[in-house]
């Protein structure tokens, strides 16, 4: 296999922006050659189709926010509400940036519509992220309350970061911050 000609961290950005911006049905090979500098016969090279490319790109996603998201509710040195204030301050930063944005929720949509096979990995981050907000929970409520509440947070950021996108203010972002913090606070009171 030739080298790329740019970076594959690159190369994966470039192609979530453009798989985002054109959804799963509407992104075609030669948009995502062109959205990297390449030519159609070199991209092919590397990537015969764009179902793998996808994987690649929603795995190289989720790893990254695994790093900068989801680690930091395992950070036991601040307190629960502080992880996820912080969680939720760099969840605004991150899906507000075009290169991740509301990726996986983009290709969730058209994976329902044919492309079943994409459903794993997305389900495997939106676990990763309901276990990283269930893990602030623990102790202060059982297993399957925290992971309850947990889940109505990813559900609740989802449905603000599109709203947040139709409507272009964060403040949807804000609002779930605000209410994650208010329930851990609360539970800290009630225990």
């Amino acid at each position: 296999m030739r080298p790329l000609k740019i970076p594959r961290d690159e190369l994966l950005q470039r192609c979530a922006n453009t798989f985002k911006r054109l959804g799963y049905h509407g992104t075609t090979m030669d948009a995502l050659s062109s959205a990297c500098g390449l030519t159609k016969a070199s991209f092919y090279h590397h990537y015969s189709n764009k179902e793998s490319l996808l994987r690649d790109v929603l795995e190289w996603t989720h790893a990254g926010l695994k790093q900068t998201l989801f680690a930091i509710a395992y950070d036991e040195s601040r307190s629960p509400q502080e992880r996820f204030v912080a969680m939720g301050r760099k969840a605004r930063k991150l899906f507000q940036q075009d290169s991740i944005g509301c990726l996986m929720g983009v290709v969730a949509i058209d994976a329902t519509y044919g492309k079943t096979e994409l459903m794993e990995p997305i389900r495997a981050f939106l676990d990763d992220w309901t276990a990283a907000f269930s893990r602030l929970f623990i102790g202060r409520y059982d297993q399957e309350q925290a992971t309850a509440l947990a889940r109505q947070l990813v559900a609740d950021f989802e449905g603000a970061i599109l709203l947040t996108r139709i409507y272009g203010d964060a403040g949807y972002l804000d609002g779930v911050i605000a209410r994650g913090v208010h329930q851990l606070e609360a539970a800290e009171i009630a225990g």
